[in-house]
């Protein structure tokens, strides 16, 4: 097969088939498995969720090699370790949402109520979880997803396309999580799951575009999200104060989201070369 008949190939849809049907065949299991009333953990729920949580990656890597061999898996992570070399930018992806979780749980005490702090024995899963969730989805999202859909549709409808793809990728996983809220549940996916995500999916694609490309920056700042929602403090329980913190958090993000779309709207309107590149 010629590399431009490969190229012809429908990988978005196959990428998107994969990692949707290997995620909700594993998480779809603890829909009907996990008993009433709220989330337990056991060692079969971590495994399967972890391994649910690779879908994005995995499923990149297949389509790819499946078009291109190993000259397009090396071209797909050649931007882990490329990228402009940008220290403030990488700065931001790391510290920029646990800032955002401290200011969010200061608005949580004073609208909410009295803040409840992590059990420091999730220290150690706040370390391991996240650098698995980000290696896991990143070489997707932003790694095989980003790029073809900027070149179709430019940045920003791109980012927000992935937003709201990446939120619903989540539903089995939130409809597990979050079944403790009752009938409370479709607004707090819809907040922690779509809200929350197309917020986080604008900024990290302007973290991409400002290190030119780079899937570094990307999972330095999906590791900080997942470490900061195991660890951050917060004043809701389930139901509707839960749905209140997590709205307060969820906004603040929006408002910086909105900032960088206004402030630096050439960064998302300017079309880079390599956002036309094929994996």
């Amino acid at each position: 097969m010629t590399p431009a008949s490969a190229t012809r190939r429908p990988i978005v849809p196959l990428f998107l088939l994969l990692t949707f049907g290997w995620a909700w065949l594993l998480w779809g299991y603890w829909v009907v498995a996990m008993p009433p009333g709220g989330l337990v953990i056991s060692p079969a729920f971590i495994v399967t969720a972890l391994l649910g949580g690779f879908a994005p990656s995995l499923a990149a890597l297949a389509v790819t090699y499946r078009q291109a061999g190993r000259r397009g898996l090396a071209t797909l992570l050649q931007p882990l370790r490329d990228g402009r070399f940008a220290p403030s930018i990488y700065a931001m992806a790391l510290l920029l949402v646990p800032a955002v979780a401290l200011l969010s749980a200061l608005l949580q005490s004073v609208l909410v109520g009295p803040l409840k702090w992590a059990d420091p024995a999730l220290l150690l899963m706040a370390l391991l979880w996240p650098l698995m969730a980000a290696l896991g989805e990143e070489i997707g999202w932003r790694g095989l997803l980003l790029p073809r859909l900027a070149a179709r549709l430019g940045l920003l409808p791109a980012a927000l396309v992935i937003g709201l793809i990446w939120g619903v990728w989540h539903l089995p996983a939130d409809f597990v999580g979050l079944k403790g809220y009752g009938d409370w549940f479709w607004l707090a996916f819809l907040v922690n799951g779509p809200y929350v995500l197309t917020a986080h999916s604008i900024i990290m694609t302007w973290l991409w575009k400002r290190t030119g490309g780079s899937l570094l920056a990307a999972v330095l700042y999906h590791f900080s999200v997942t470490a900061s929602a195991i660890l951050a403090p917060t004043a809701g329980a389930e139901g509707p104060s839960g749905l209140a913190a997590a709205a307060i958090g969820a906004t603040l993000l929006w408002l910086i989201a909105i900032a960088l779309i206004v402030s630096r709207r050439r960064d998302f309107e300017q079309r880079r070369p390599e956002m036309t590149f094929q994996h």
